[in-house]
């Protein structure tokens, strides 16, 4: 199972499946839909293993609290851009919670498929590239 193919809903029951998700977009999200809650588990028990370092849990918790806050560097009423700040912010910080605390680790409290980890880390190891720089650098765990 390659990345492409979670990427383009080809993967249904797992490795060696040949079945296909519906073609309509609301079956679609669905399909992608059911690994929310395995997401959410996962960054539950990460936040609750004493190996991943305190600054990665500070970072997510201080962009759980931006995200929630109704004060924002660009307001939420610009349209197209108010939200984009949010997303930047949560994407920045799960990254650090999923691709700099040690692979193992990670694996280890993952209950979905591993090729379903690896696209979601690719896609926020990329977002994070929206984040300034100067920004990145003072948040990035050591």
């Amino acid at each position: 199972m390659t990345n492409d193919e979670v990427l383009r809903g080809e993967i249904v029951d797992g490795p060696g499946s040949s079945r296909r998700p519906p073609a309509t977009g609301g079956d679609r999200l669905s399909h992608y839909a059911r690994y929310i809650p395995l997401f959410g588990t996962l960054v539950y028990r990460l936040m609750k293993d004493p190996r991943v370092p305190t600054r990665t849990k500070a970072t997510l918790l201080f962009a759980a609290g931006y995200v929630a806050s109704p004060i924002d560097f660009v307001p939420d009423w610009i349209l197209g851009l108010g939200r984009f700040d949010d997303l930047i912010v949560a994407a920045f910080a799960l990254d650090q919670l999923l691709n700099r605390v040690p692979e193992h680790v990670v694996l280890e409290h993952w209950d979905g498929e591993e090729d379903v980890l690896r696209l979601i880390q690719e896609i926020l190891d990329i977002s994070t590239g929206f984040m300034p720089a100067s920004i990145r650098r003072r948040f990035i765990s050591r």
